[in-house]
């Protein structure tokens, strides 16, 4: 059961850092877009939450407390600094756009 969970854990971050990647690429290669640094931000996450499930699935096959312990660490840090980053970039966007 957990080779299961680890190799779901292992392809679902496969997929999350490939498309994370594939948006900060867009974003950089558009960087005069206005959207390219909320893309941008997004792109990080989907990076970030690939090695974090990386690390949870390596923690779980190879049974290293550690592991696991830096991977939900990591994702729970991360994720709420690039929360708190694309509440700020989005409320910059609305006040500039003139949206309430």
């Amino acid at each position: 059961m957990e080779y299961l969970v680890a190799a779901l854990l292992a392809v679902g971050g496969g997929w999350a850092a490939g498309h994370g990647a594939g948006l900060l690429v867009r974003a950089v290669r558009r960087a005069d877009d206005p959207v390219s640094s909320l893309r941008a931000v997004r792109g990080i996450r989907g990076v970030v939450i690939g090695v974090a499930t990386w690390a949870l699935a390596a923690g779980l096959l190879f049974e290293q407390t550690w592991l696991l312990v830096f991977g939900a660490v990591f994702l729970a840090e991360k994720l709420y600094e690039t929360g708190v980053l694309l509440l700020v970039l989005t409320m910059i966007d609305d006040a500039t756009s003139g949206a309430r």
